[in-house]
């Protein structure tokens, strides 16, 4: 049964409005009807058995049937911070991060970052990695539509007061700590950050700030890892040691 993202916003009683790209999904991709039934989900981690009872360009009005909560997001609030990189490869990393269950992905520019931060350009892929979220945690089942922070500089990333206290950097010339050494100290972590560089890797000198800024240098293994195989190696390693996947 399609899957459908209803904000609790959008739901009055036992009728919900299904709007935006949503609807766009429902009218043209799936041609669905009045009667037709689907699966909703709301920000909340309720999912709604409903019925189609209209469908106009504007909205489509849904009667809730079954409501019931589901609970398929980690206990662990995990946040990825990824580097531009060249072409899809990015959009990849969104798909694959969404299914592995993070809560935000930060996008943010580094030295050897590729392409180059362009507003306009960054705006429009901005838009299409929430779509991507939006896709991805559908197909996954989750409730839990990633946040898409705005791009932020390196240096930024490295103070936001937004983000975990725990925060990992994967970097390819640290010899000394694994994501299991790191877990011996910290195994009580609730919230953890993984930044992982562009294709490029980080410099030295963005390893060292980022360290004295009190992340904690990880390497993935002995073998280089491309950077979007570097994310979703990382991510799987952290929901295995912190979080529902062990």
């Amino acid at each position: 049964m399609a899957r459908f993202f209803l904000p609790r916003n959008n739901i009055r009683g036992q009728t919900g409005v299904i709007e935006g790209s949503e609807l766009e999904h429902l009218r043209k991709v799936l041609r669905l009807k009045a009667g037709d039934r689907i699966t909703a989900f709301d920000e909340n981690g309720w999912e709604h058995e409903a019925v189609i009872r209209s469908v106009t360009v504007a909205q489509a009005a849904v009667e809730i049937v079954n409501s019931y909560r589901v609970e398929r997001e980690s206990p662990l609030q995990l946040t990825l911070a990824v580097a531009l990189t060249k072409g899809e490869k990015l959009e990849f990393v969104i798909e694959k991060a969404t299914e592995l269950g993070v809560q935000a992905i930060v996008p943010f520019a580094s030295a050897y970052a590729v392409p180059k931060p362009d507003d306009r350009r960054i705006a429009a892929r901005a838009e299409r990695w929430r779509k991507i979220a939006l896709s991805a945690t559908k197909q996954s089942g989750r409730t839990c539509v990633p946040k898409i922070w705005p791009l932020v500089g390196f240096d930024d990333l490295l103070v936001h007061p937004a983000l975990p206290a725990v925060r990992f950097l994967c970097w390819e010339r640290e010899s000394e700590q694994s994501l299991q050494q790191a877990h011996e100290r910290l195994r009580e972590a609730q919230a953890v950050l993984v930044a992982v560089g562009p294709e490029g890797g980080f410099s030295a000198s963005e390893a060292e700030r980022a360290r004295r800024h009190g992340f904690e240098r990880v390497h993935l293994g002995r073998r280089i890892l491309r950077a979007e195989t570097a994310a979703l190696t990382a991510l799987t390693l952290v929901q295995f040691l912190w979080g529902d996947m062990n």
